[in-house]
């Protein structure tokens, strides 16, 4: 029973539990109090809050390709998963791997419930984008320095 329960106080675990609450919440308040119409400025003219239904993927390619979307997001959450059971002592990748599972379950859990990704944040020069973005970019730029060879053998959790 204790070695069932250890995985939630594994601190992958609570990073990933944790920055899918933030992802959810955040696109719930979004959802709730921002308008399509109206930005709520943050930093004006540079960042403001603006919500955005998008019905495709990043940068808003593959517009109503829901069902491939779809798809493509729980291979990717699959494959991250596996790996993350195979490299247990790559701290970088692992990392690197949990942001990618958030941003990825955080997206697939709004395109799958609701059709189309909460989208909120816009920075003007980038197309609007919500937290799962962040964490999935966050995730590319570990990935980046583990496979530039910057984090081998180092153990930190």
């Amino acid at each position: 029973m204790v070695k069932y329960f250890r995985i939630f106080i594994n601190p992958y675990f609570l990073l990933f539990a944790a920055g899918l609450f933030l992802d959810q919440v955040s696109k719930f308040f979004a959802q709730k109090f921002l308008s399509f119409f109206h930005a709520w400025w943050v930093i004006k003219p540079y960042f403001s809050l603006q919500l955005v239904y998008n019905y495709g993927a990043a940068y808003g390619i593959l517009q109503n390709k829901r069902f491939f979307l779809l798809i493509v997001s729980f291979f990717v959450i699959l494959f991250a998963f596996y790996f993350l059971v195979k490299y247990k002592n790559n701290v970088i990748f692992r990392l690197g791997l949990i942001f990618l599972l958030i941003g990825s379950v955080g997206n697939f859990v709004n395109r799958l419930v609701l059709g189309y990704v909460i989208d909120f944040m816009d920075i003007k020069i980038f197309p609007v984008f919500n937290l799962a973005d962040v964490f999935i970019d966050i995730a590319i730029l570990l990935l980046i320095i583990d496979f530039l060879g910057f984090s081998r053998n180092k153990k930190i959790l």
